[in-house]
């Protein structure tokens, strides 16, 4: 840990390397260069750099402008931004403990930096008078302009509308003590999920599973009592030891409660409701409530298949009762039987980098018009010599006889190592902006074990669906064409932004993007269509269990998010009291599908961005099951039988909402695009539910 108590605010010393912009293309940061001491100082000198341009906006004694006031904050934070990407990707993707712990003694500075912007009565008392003048303009029908006399765009208008229901769902009106355990709150809540999230990693790498509750090993785990032990150990971390997450948890809920009720809402959900596509906590409860009882049934029909399975397996012992640690490996093998198909039958047609350069690329080529040039040179400069960057040219900006010009840089981060947090996510390394002339620079990580001995990364269907998924978020980033960075790429509410990542899994299983990834590591040879076919036919084979325990996660996090302060128990034993009851009492039997994240391991919402928004996941997939079908449909975004892989389709989608960001509302770029609103039918039909 540096010695943070001799660290000023003063300027950066020429030596660090975060004192001047990275030089290398587009402002990716140079990983090489950084030496970790540099981080802490360049924080600080980034908090108050950033703390001086806002004082500058909020003391202006000039009336409020695009200038003086839009532009010039979304201008701030250039070299805290650049601080803060580089120390969160290296907690993220490293193991790096000093880091991690730098990570956590930052987190009430940083909490306390965002609160004077969050609660400035000065910042918001000048959006507020932007949002006046366009609202008067409005009533009037003249076209918004400010003091100056420049015109407020659409873009403007909205980011200034969005600004002001920020500040006032933030608490800019609490005065006194309100407003000083506002800050306190907010504080301690920084350090808790900070600290929830270091223990969540922690405890999976301990206990050698996946990030999720059914880990992957159950299906090749012998024998019955050996899978019980697995998910047992599992389902276990952060309830005891070192790595018990259980303090933790019921302290982020009551203060969550308690700053909700500041606020002036009931409970945590009704704050991110607020601020949701959905609108409202009843019309997100509402929405998984109508889908357990159907998945929860469906669930039932498969485990008395599977039960029956292992009921006539040689190797079940007397005694021994199909659960739910048995539940993968039998799913797989009625898979099997059904319809030819096991990860190890697909392995030898899924390598990873056929996957994501003949299939992932080669979609947003058919789509897009985009190319992808491998940047050694680049690559150089990463954490980990694993690590790929790839320079991303759009060739639908090109004309006739034109090399397609840079649009961003893709960095691949694809192999687990020591340290790295679970599952797989994108992060945007640089912003697109044209107001800070910034083009987007975006990552991909997961976790796809390293092969032995050089050999080729062979991927699970699952894996191959994933690569698909986060390069979908990493379109949304790539594609952004908006002039403020703050509303740029997935800067969009939660339960809008799973939407292109969902969209993008449609095309693993296209015909002809499946025809050029999925050839035989060994010999070439492509996926034969008759197990390409199997593939396709699975249609809504394992929903049951997929759809019940995301259900069940989701409902878990409303749970805990719509209790008020003094409902959230003292106890931590009540903890797995509180889990179980809220499960049972939505229709989940959890001893037959245990949720897919448990309580103490659930870091989207207890260390993440998805607090009472884990159900974004399924809110979107609405949207995207009903976009998947405008894009098959023939006359709309399909071309004589393509399926919707052709560049009209592909342009549609990308101008109409993938550029857009968040300058426009989600759900009129969704009309735009598809010219209605969205249908639940779609998803209903995919999951098995209709």
């Amino acid at each position: 840990m540096t010695e943070s108590s001799a660290v000023t605010a003063a300027a950066l010393a020429e030596t660090n390397v975060f004192a001047r912009p990275w030089a290398l293309d587009l402002g990716l940061p140079d990983f090489a260069a950084v030496r970790h001491e540099d981080i802490e100082p360049a924080v600080r000198a980034g908090m108050a750099a950033q703390r001086r341009e806002w004082e500058a906006v909020a003391c202006d004694g000039a009336e409020p402008t695009i200038a003086n006031t839009v532009a010039a904050l979304e201008r701030s934070g250039e070299l805290l931004d650049r601080a803060l990407t580089v120390l969160g990707t290296l907690t993220s993707t490293t193991h790096c403990p000093d880091l991690d712990e730098l990570e956590e003694a930052l987190a009430p500075e940083l909490s306390a930096h965002n609160d004077a912007y969050d609660l400035d009565t000065r910042l918001y008392r000048r959006f507020k008078a932007l949002d006046g003048l366009v609202r008067a303009a409005r009533e009037t029908g003249a076209e918004p302009v400010d003091a100056d006399g420049a015109p407020i765009d659409e873009q403007t208008a909205r980011l200034i509308r969005l600004a002001v229901e920020a500040f006032e769902r933030d608490g800019v009106a609490l005065t006194g003590s309100d407003a000083d355990r506002l800050r306190e709150i907010n504080s301690r809540l920084t350090s808790l999920t900070t600290r929830f999230g270091t223990l969540a990693a922690n405890a999976m790498h301990a206990a050698g599973v996946a990030n999720f509750t059914a880990t992957p090993d159950l299906v090749t785990t012998e024998p019955h009592a050996a899978r019980i032990e697995l998910l047992t150990r599992a389902m276990s971390r952060g309830l005891e030891g070192e790595y018990d997450t259980r303090a933790l948890v019921v302290e982020i809920a009551r203060l969550r409660a308690e700053r909700a009720a500041l606020l002036g809402y009931p409970h945590h959900a009704a704050v991110v409701a607020a601020e949701s596509a959905a609108g409202t906590t009843e019309a997100v409860v509402g929405m998984l409530r109508r889908l357990t009882p159907a998945a929860m049934a469906n669930a039932r029909l498969d485990a008395e298949t599977y039960a029956a399975r292992m009921d006539a397996d040689p190797r079940t012992r007397p005694g021994e009762t199909f659960g739910p640690a048995d539940w993968p490996r039998y799913e797989e093998a009625e898979r099997k039987e059904r319809f030819g198909l096991d990860d190890a039958t697909l392995a030898p047609y899924l390598e990873l980098w056929n996957v994501v350069e003949k299939g992932v690329f080669y979609a947003a080529n058919r789509l897009y018009g985009l190319t992808f040039h491998e940047r050694a040179d680049l690559a150089a400069h990463m954490y980990d010599p694993s690590v790929r960057v790839w320079e991303v040219r759009d060739g639908a900006a090109a004309g006739p006889g034109q090399e397609a010009p840079v649009l961003g840089l893709f960095v691949g981060d694809y192999f687990a190592r020591e340290g790295k947090s679970g599952g797989a996510w994108m992060n945007s390394l640089v912003n697109q902006s044209h107001l800070r002339g910034t083009r987007p620079v975006v990552i991909n990580c997961a976790n796809v074990p390293v092969p032995q001995e050089g050999g080729p990364a062979l991927l699970t269907w699952d894996e191959v669906i994933t690569c698909f998924h986060e390069f979908g978020h990493a379109l949304h980033a790539l594609l952004s064409d908006t002039y403020y960075p703050s509303a740029s790429g997935a800067n969009v509410p939660n339960d809008v932004v799973e939407f292109p990542s969902q969209v993008n899994e449609s095309w693993a299983l296209h015909p002809q993007v499946l025809a050029s990834y999925a050839v035989h590591v060994d010999t070439g040879e492509p996926m034969p269509e008759e197990l390409a076919t199997r593939l396709r036919s699975q249609g809504s084979f394992g929903q049951g269990y997929a759809t019940t325990e995301y259900l069940g996660a989701a409902l878990l996090d409303q749970a805990w998010h719509t209790l008020a302060a003094d409902q959230v128990p003292d106890d931590v034993a009540q903890v797995e009291v509180l889990e179980r009851r809220a499960l049972e009492e939505s229709g989940i039997e959890v001893d037959l599908v245990p949720p897919r994240y448990r309580t103490t391991y659930f870091s989207h919402v207890f260390a993440g961005g998805y607090a009472a928004a884990y159900y974004a996941y399924i809110w979107s997939e609405v949207m995207d099951a009903d976009t998947v079908a405008w894009f098959r449909a023939d006359g709309q975004g399909g071309r004589d039988g393509d399926l919707g892989l052709n560049r009209q389709a592909g342009e549609a989608f990308r101008r109409e909402f993938l550029s857009r960001g968040d300058s426009r509302d989600p759900l009129v770029s969704y009309r735009a695009l598809t010219g209605r609103d969205p249908a639940i039918e779609p998803l209903l039909v995919r999951r098995g539910l209709a």
